[in-house]
């Protein structure tokens, strides 16, 4: 046992998968060609070691096995904690590092002063670099190929589409009302298919667009409700089982390079601007971006601007230097009063998702409940200096009840 390493500071197993096997709907650029190419259906790519890094290539086995055109696949769930299964956030990655990521309401971000990421309160709504493409809605599907089922390590694909991280988080809540929480065993079907998108066109202003874009969806399917019923809960119930025998107090955690991944990303999601390159032929993936939440002020990009998103495969064109953009004034960090409150205000977001994924309730939910009705979750934005009793009496609540539930 070592603490830190094997257990965590409670004692705890933490069990840490790697990600050993990449699917995609896009491949990076490639040689002459500097934009990604979008695809309408899976690739499967696995990790290989060039000169000065760890690099994705095509994986023969697992192509040969779900053909060149797979458009549907099974795949298993690995954990009951969503956050663990499908965590998403907006995200702005650069080539080295994640720059910011956040949940629409406050971020972290990394700045000169504080590399590791200090509280940041301009997120989705208003915040410049979300307008600008730099950051997206970012999502990672963990889980393991049913026909391939390997155990110390997963497969993952990741999206930048606003209607593939609905559909998921979506599904999985959806599984997780049938099955009375449960997601670990769980099968289900990944796909991509097409489906119709409206943007509104930067050059014929307010002028609203449709097209066609691919998007990602899971599905668990049976012949009737009992079928269906039965294939949610045979695998799970025997998930479970299996804990139950072997002890419960595991920690899952999967594990990934920020900047072997922030290569990844950058590379597939954020290229740089030049000659570009037509998708492959016969590809009718839309250069639309689907729709951003009502809530969001964000435009989505335009074809003319070559700016694409299909189904979680998208490129933005980042500043022509490369460099980050300067903060737009001070976004709320410029006083020690202001950084308490926004310190204050990250520790209640925090505890409020504790709270929601050990009693398994919504985050809103838990929000009221801590504020005794005060806030909703949509109000924590619009928080002042004026809220900090309110919040320390919401924080000291759920902190009792954290420390009371069994581990």
């Amino acid at each position: 046992m070592i603490i830190g390493v094997t257990h965590d500071q409670d004692g705890r197993v933490v069990q840490r998968l790697s990600v050993s096997t990449k699917i995609s709907i896009g491949l990076p650029p490639n040689g002459d060609c500097n934009h990604p190419t979008k695809l309408d259906h899976f690739v499967f790519l696995r990790k290989k070691k060039s000169a000065n890094r760890v690099e994705w290539e095509a994986d023969p086995e697992l192509t040969r096995h779900y053909g060149e055109q797979c458009r549907e696949l099974h795949i298993m769930l690995i954990d009951d904690d969503i956050e663990n299964v499908f965590p998403s956030s907006y995200a702005w990655w650069t080539a080295i590092e994640r720059k910011c990521w956040g949940d629409g309401v406050t971020a972290t971000r990394r700045t000169a002063e504080k590399p590791g990421g200090q509280p940041w309160t301009t997120c989705g709504s208003g915040c410049p670099e979300l307008a600008s493409g730099q950051c997206k809605p970012s999502g990672d599907l963990r889980f393991v190929l049913a026909d391939f089922p390997r155990l110390g390590s997963v497969c993952r694909i990741h999206t930048c589409s606003y209607r593939s991280i609905r559909q998921i988080h979506s599904a999985l809540q959806e599984i997780q009302t049938f099955t009375g929480g449960r997601l670990a065993g769980i099968t289900a079907k990944l796909t991509v298919r097409p489906e119709e998108a409206t943007y509104f066109d930067r050059k014929e202003k307010k002028k609203k667009k449709t097209s066609s874009i691919w998007a990602l969806s899971l599905e668990v399917e049976g012949d009737d409700m009992r079928k269906l019923i039965a294939n949610l809960t045979e695998n799970a119930r025997l998930f479970a089982e299996t804990r139950r025998l072997l002890g419960s107090g595991k920690i899952l955690e999967v594990v990934e390079d920020e900047q072997e991944q922030a290569h990844e990303i950058s590379a597939e999601f954020y290229p740089a601007s030049g000659n570009g390159c037509a998708p492959a032929k016969g590809n009718e993936v839309s250069a639309a971006q689907d729709t951003a939440p009502a809530n969001t002020t964000a435009k989505p990009p335009s074809p003319e601007n070559g700016t694409a998103l299909a189904g979680g495969n998208s490129s933005a064109k980042p500043p022509g230097n490369g460099a980050a953009s300067s903060p737009a004034g001070n976004n709320g960090n410029g006083s020690a009063g202001i950084s308490g409150f926004n310190r204050l205000r990250n520790e209640f977001l925090t505890a409020a998702r504790r709270v929601a994924t050990t009693k398994k309730q919504a985050i809103g939910e838990v929000v009221e409940w801590a504020s005794g009705g005060t806030f909703k979750y949509g109000d924590i934005g619009r928080m002042t200096e004026c809220d900090l009793p309110r919040l320390r009496a919401a924080n000291e609540l759920m902190a009792s009840t954290l420390a009371s539930t069994p581990r």
